[in-house]
């Protein structure tokens, strides 16, 4: 899993349930120490001007941010992933000006919600303490409809997909001499059926949502070089494959939006 996406996921996690229960979650356990932000130099949060640019500065750092939150009416936060951004169906606006999916800090008020996009960017190189990104989340669209790219998809729902599914990604993995993936793939299903296998993979969420990342975490194979991602085959076995992979990471994404957001 890729450092944006596994910090996204903790941010709103910890946020979430700092504004659910906020005497339960000691903020500094989070922020700046949690390893999805130890190689940031800074994590800030600004409001984007029309044209997507950054302007004014709305929080210095997580735990200045989830303050404005608490001032500005935010009862929660939901995770959601936009797999192809499209204003004409009520898309919130491209930020950045990137295209292709995108992942979303959905910040729901009383009448409507909010909506933050990350942005990913190389400070120095060369700094000792290895904290060499600065990450700007900025905030893309403000009192906008809220349930954007909402998805039905239960915890337990997901769970039972991914369980019936994973056997198949085992042995095409062992049939094509795949054994390190066929591993990850174990894993993941090892963690989706000995629940306590997963108990300290994530205190911020309830059981069967820390089980179900735990398990996402240990089948995410998707990347560059060396990657699942990276292999191909010919005729029907490249079919295979193909079916097989997409519906894997379909399944990756639904568990992620599920289990963040307690659904």
């Amino acid at each position: 899993m890729d450092a944006s996406l596994a910090q996204i996921i903790t941010l709103t996690a910890w946020a979430n349930a700092a504004l659910r229960a906020p005497a339960a979650v000691n903020l500094g356990d989070v922020y700046p120490d949690n390893p999805v932000f130890r190689s940031c130099e800074v994590v800030r949060f600004v409001d984007l001007n029309h044209a997507g640019a950054a302007g004014e500065v709305y929080a210095a750092d997580p735990i200045a941010w989830l303050a404005r939150l608490r001032e500005e009416g935010v009862t929660a936060l939901r995770l959601v992933y936009d797999p192809e951004p499209d204003a004409a169906a009520g898309s919130p606006p491209v930020g950045f000006g990137e295209d292709g999916s995108r992942w979303l800090i959905e910040a729901v008020k009383p009448a409507a919600s909010d909506y933050w996009e990350a942005r990913w960017e190389l400070g120095d190189r060369f700094r000792a303490d290895g904290r060499r990104w600065q990450v700007t989340y900025g905030r893309i669209a403000t009192n906008a409809p809220a349930g954007y790219a909402a998805t039905s998809a239960t915890v337990a729902e997901v769970t039972q997909q991914l369980i019936a599914h994973l056997p198949k990604m085992i042995d095409f993995a062992l049939d094509h001499y795949a054994d390190q993936f066929a591993r990850s793939f174990e894993i993941a299903l090892h963690f989706l059926t000995t629940p306590a296998s997963a108990a300290d993979e994530d205190d911020l969420l309830p059981p069967a949502s820390s089980q179900l990342l735990a398990a996402v975490r240990a089948a995410w194979v998707f990347g560059g070089m060396g990657s699942w991602t990276d292999m191909s085959f010919a005729g029907e076995v490249q079919a295979e494959y193909d079916t097989l992979t997409d519906e894997l990471y379909r399944l990756l994404q639904t568990a992620i939006v599920a289990a963040v957001n307690r659904q």
